[in-house]
């Protein structure tokens, strides 16, 4: 989950008990308490966190156990049976549309991640057809159609989730290298103009504009667009593909 308080609401919408579970020896648990410590260990320490699930599965924790188990599940690299479990929490009907299309798509990332993107895709398009006004959904399968090549699909993706959404920023990010692949420059340059307008200190942008800039023939404007990034996010991945940018413009000159 993105965070504990969506966590939190997650965990509502899936029926978690709202009074505390009371234990035989006495020990009382919070179910909400529970859940969030649970995520929260599950980033830390997946193994620790699916035990912590699965037993509180069995003093009858509910889906917001199993839900948890999956996302420890997830995090410790067992993709597949991440997916698995998710799919099946979605598949008991006993939520709103937004949460099970919500769980869906945990289950196409963790497919996804299992490299099996042809399953991923297929549950995603099964999340939007259960819920089409998610945006992250399009995002999602946007990102997998780029990967594929399918670029025009991406970008029609990209264009629902904005329609539904228009700050998202990472969907203009996105659409602005889609179009940059398909050397349509003007409308990539727009793009990122319009998310720099919004947030202008996003290095994911500026990791973009860079490549857009190279590919207008304005090395120098490069340069300059990834040096911004080193300077916003020092540490972060777009830092990292900014200074491989940066060395392999070195090599050519």
């Amino acid at each position: 989950m993105g965070n504990v308080v969506k966590a939190l609401l997650v965990a509502g919408l899936l029926g978690l008990p709202l009074g505390s579970v009371a234990l035989a020896a006495g020990q009382v648990i919070d179910p909400q308490a529970e859940y969030a410590a649970c995520l929260a260990l599950a980033q830390k320490d997946p193994k620790a966190a699916i035990e912590r699930a699965g037993q509180w599965e069995g003093l009858g924790g509910g889906a917001a156990a199993t839900h948890c188990r999956a996302v420890a599940t997830d995090a410790s690299g067992d993709h597949v049976a991440a997916a698995t479990l998710l799919e099946e929490l979605a598949s008991k009907g006993k939520s709103t549309p937004e949460l099970t299309a919500d769980l869906l798509r945990q289950a196409a990332q963790a497919w996804n991640k299992a490299g099996q993107s042809e399953r991923a895709m297929g549950v995603l398009d099964a999340a939007v057809k259960v819920d089409p006004s998610l945006p992250g959904l399009y995002h999602d399968r946007a990102v997998m159609r780029a990967e594929d090549g399918k670029l025009w699909d991406a970008v029609d993706d990209l264009n629902q989730a904005l329609d539904l959404n228009p700050g998202l920023i990472s969907a203009l990010v996105l659409r602005a290298a889609a179009y940059r692949r398909l050397e349509a420059l003007d409308l990539a340059r727009t793009d990122l103009e319009r998310a720099r307008k919004m947030i202008p200190n996003d290095p994911d942008l500026w990791l973009e504009s860079g490549l857009l800039s190279l590919a207008e023939g304005k090395s120098a404007q490069a340069r300059e667009d990834w040096m911004t990034v080193l300077r916003l996010a020092p540490d972060g991945a777009a830092a990292v593909a900014a200074r491989q940018n940066l060395e392999r413009m070195d090599v050519r000159q």
